[in-house]
């Protein structure tokens, strides 16, 4: 049998444009030039399409399917050149604003606050700091260095291999009454000593896995950080929080000054020992034309009340505005007053943020006690705190002090442990067993002398 016959070529269609029914219909391809690349598509007319041929039946039958597709090219909506007019509103729009929140993200953009807060490298931070903080500093030095950071229980604990000890390592062995006493004592105090070893060396096989694994923030403090302060910070008067859901009540978030002073050295005449030269305790900044700042951060080390000072915080709470006794209307904070903060981060985070972060909280802290003096009828030096900042498994401590018009940050890597190491795990808690005894000591006679002059 003879092949069938080929189609006869239309001559009204140019090489360029060559339409085969059998093959699935596409756009045309024209040479591209300089009038017709991607930028100049918006500028390039709306492409034409031969009309299909009607000289034979056949013909029309074959292009039939094709000239529906061109048609429905040749009729879309396209767009028109855009000229000068069409481009004026996207130039003139104007960006949407950024929240200060997510503005202030470095230590330089707290200058800019009311009462700029500072960080400060200090080589000497003893001689840096004011009197009240130095009885504390001075524990945590002992912690720093592992002196006296090991229970003498452990010394013959069979099972117990502590590596690399020095002398000075362990503490001294208690002394008891008499013979039974000592006796009695002594084997409570062995197995309280290693069920709590035992705990802590769990507690480093977590942080270890965590560090491995790259965990979250979020995952290091439900698996590593929170388990360390509620083993290590914990006592019958001072318990631990987490408040990352905690949001700083308005009236106490910093606010930010439009402008940045010129000199900050000059704003305030401070020494710290103690004495303020030229501080206006009366003084507080203008909120004129400002916006405020609100950051959170992970934990915080609370002061429970006992019987009396809870009857001066109830009355306090029921008659004041903001209804707390702290930066926060968080409900577990609104009574108990909490004066330690805690950011932490992991290794794949940023420090920068975590600084702003606490810089923020302890300026919104200061805000609250500042309004607690003022309903007293004046406004003195506000004591000086322990900052905390924690990354992977690393504790670093700062102090926060007030110095008048400004607030400061001091900083020197001042490591208090680790939760990496057995003797890390013991200085963290030496660190936050002297930590805890300062909130039951100096600070709460301290802000239950604040909260007195505020009732009377």
């Amino acid at each position: 049998m003879p092949s069938p016959s080929k189609r006869p070529r239309s001559d009204q269609f140019d090489d360029h444009f060559t339409i085969d029914p059998e093959t699935t219909p596409r756009r045309p391809q024209w040479s591209v030039t300089r009038a017709h690349t991607p930028d100049d598509v918006f500028q390039s007319p709306t492409p034409s399409f031969p009309a299909p041929s009607h000289s034979s039946s056949s013909t029309i039958h074959s292009m039939a399917p094709t000239s529906v597709f061109t048609d429905a090219l040749a009729s879309r909506p396209h767009f028109p050149p855009l000229g000068i007019d069409q481009q004026a509103p996207s130039v003139a729009r104007q960006p949407r604003s950024i929240s200060p929140s997510k503005q202030y993200r470095k230590r330089g953009d707290l200058l800019r606050l009311d009462r700029p807060v500072k960080f400060k490298k200090e080589m000497d931070m003893r001689a840096a700091l004011p009197a009240d903080a130095q009885g504390l500093y001075d524990a945590l030095v002992m912690a720093e260095h592992c002196e006296g950071i090991l229970p003498a229980a452990l010394k013959d604990v069979p099972g117990v291999n502590l590596k690399d000890v020095r002398p000075y390592m362990w503490q001294p062995v208690a002394k008891a009454a008499n013979a039974n006493d000592a006796g009695i004592i002594i084997q409570s105090s062995d197995r309280s000593v290693v069920e709590k070893h035992s705990r802590l060396l769990e507690i480093i096989r977590r942080s270890n896995k965590s560090s491995d694994r790259h965990r979250s923030e979020a995952a290091w403090n439900s698996h590593v950080h929170c388990q360390i302060l509620h083993e290590l910070a914990e006592s019958s008067s001072v318990i631990v929080e987490d408040i990352t859901s905690a949001r700083i009540v308005p009236a106490f978030r910093p606010s930010i000054s439009d402008e940045l002073p010129n000199d900050f050295s000059s704003q305030t005449s401070f020494s710290t020992t103690g004495t303020a030269s030229s501080y206006n305790s009366n003084t507080s900044p203008s909120r004129t034309n400002s916006r405020s700042v609100h950051k959170m951060v992970d934990f915080a080390l609370v002061l429970e009340p006992d019987e009396d000072l809870e009857a001066v915080i109830e009355p306090f709470t029921k008659s004041s505005p903001t209804a707390t006794v702290n930066q926060t209307a968080y409900l577990p904070l609104k009574s108990c007053p909490a004066p330690v903060f805690i950011e932490t981060k992991t290794s794949a985070g940023n420090i920068e943020t975590a600084n702003v972060q606490l810089g923020v909280w302890i300026a919104a802290w200061h805000e609250s006690i500042r309004s607690l003096m003022k309903r007293g009828g004046s406004v003195e030096r506000i004591i000086t705190v322990p900052l905390i900042q924690v990354v992977d498994g690393a504790w670093t401590l700062m102090f926060a002090i007030d110095a008048g018009n400004e607030i400061h940050i001091l900083d020197r890597d001042f490591r208090i442990g680790n939760s990496s190491t057995i003797q890390g795990m013991y200085q963290l808690q030496a660190a936050l067993s002297a930590i805890t005894n300062w909130i039951e000591g100096k600070f709460k006679a301290w802000i239950t002398q604040v909260l007195c002059k505020a009732l009377a």
